[in-house]
C-alpha cells in the first residue's frame, strides 16, 4: 500500500488522489505556503512539494518582484495612468 508523502499513512484507493508522481490524501495534498487545498494537476511544484501556482509559486520562485510592483495611482509627468482589471498602463 502507498504512503502519503504528507502524513506518511498508508493511501487507500477511495481516498487516493495522484500528482507529482505520488500518491496523497485528498486533503494532505496543500500549497506548502499557503496551505490551500490542491487539485490534482492543477498546482506547481518546487523541489517536489506542491504549491499553488498563483500567488505563492510565483511570488517564491518566479522572476523577483511578481506580482507585487504596482504604479502609484495617480498621475505621471508623461501622462496619465489608466486602469483595466488588474493590469495598470501608462499612456505616453
Amino acid at each position: 500500500m502507498p504512503k502519503c508523502p504528507k502524513c506518511n499513512k498508508e493511501v487507500y484507493f477511495a481516498e487516493r488522489v495522484t500528482s507529482l508522481g505520488k500518491d496523497w490524501h485528498r486533503p494532505c495534498l496543500k500549497c506548502e505556503k499557503c496551505n490551500k487545498t490542491l487539485s490534482a494537476g492543477s498546482h506547481a511544484e518546487h523541489e517536489g512539494k506542491p504549491y499553488c501556482n498563483n500567488p505563492c509559486y510565483s511570488a517564491l520562485f518566479g522572476p523577483k518582484g511578481f506580482g507585487r510592483f504596482r504604479f502609484p495611482p495617480s498621475t505621471t509627468q508623461h501622462g496619465k495612468i489608466g486602469h483595466h482589471a488588474s493590469s495598470v498602463f501608462i499612456y505616453i
